[in-house]
């Protein structure tokens, strides 16, 4: 097939130089010669829709839902809490002056918020203050330490916290 030569009236095939070719190719003119290039998506576009497609197939999540292997209980007691606590402090403060004196209180079920969480107050007396810190804990881990209100420490039964005292930063 020349320029200027009609185009092929059958469909599904194309005549190139006085032969029948099957149409998955279509001639392209060069000038005076005639390439034949594949018809249809080029290579990119089909490597990258094979690409999204096995991407979107792993996102689906074959197989099922993921069950675990026990649910855990948001209200589990911190058996370790004085440990938890003075590992926790001991990255927090700075001051030598906070580590003594410190008292804590043993966990107690107080509502937070809409639920019910094990609580553990600290009271530390740091440069001639008394702060007093409540711990919050779900599912047994510290989830928050922050400045408590008279309502969560107000009752509390504090003991001596010697673990602190004994976790004190080198010099």
């Amino acid at each position: 097939m020349f320029a200027g030569e009609p185009a092929p009236r059958t469909c599904g095939e194309v005549r190139v130089n006085r032969r029948t070719v099957s149409a998955i190719f279509r001639p392209v003119t060069r000038g005076r010669w005639v390439q034949l290039r594949p018809a249809g998506m080029n290579f990119r576009a089909a490597t990258s829709a094979t690409l999204i497609a096995l991407a979107l197939a792993s996102c689906s999540g074959f197989g099922g839902p993921k069950k675990d292997a026990a649910p855990t209980d948001p209200n589990a007691f911190p058996a370790n809490y004085r440990a938890q606590i003075a590992t926790f402090l001991r990255q927090s403060l700075t001051s030598r002056a906070d580590f003594r004196g410190a008292f804590i209180s043993p966990p107690m079920l107080m509502p937070v918020g809409d639920s019910q969480r094990y609580i553990v107050c600290v009271q530390f007396h740091g440069n001639g203050q008394l702060k007093t810190k409540v711990a919050i804990y779900f599912a047994g881990m510290i989830a928050q330490f922050i400045d408590s209100t008279p309502e969560q420490c107000g009752g509390a039964a504090y003991t001596p916290f010697t673990e602190l005292a004994a976790a004190l930063p080198p010099t």
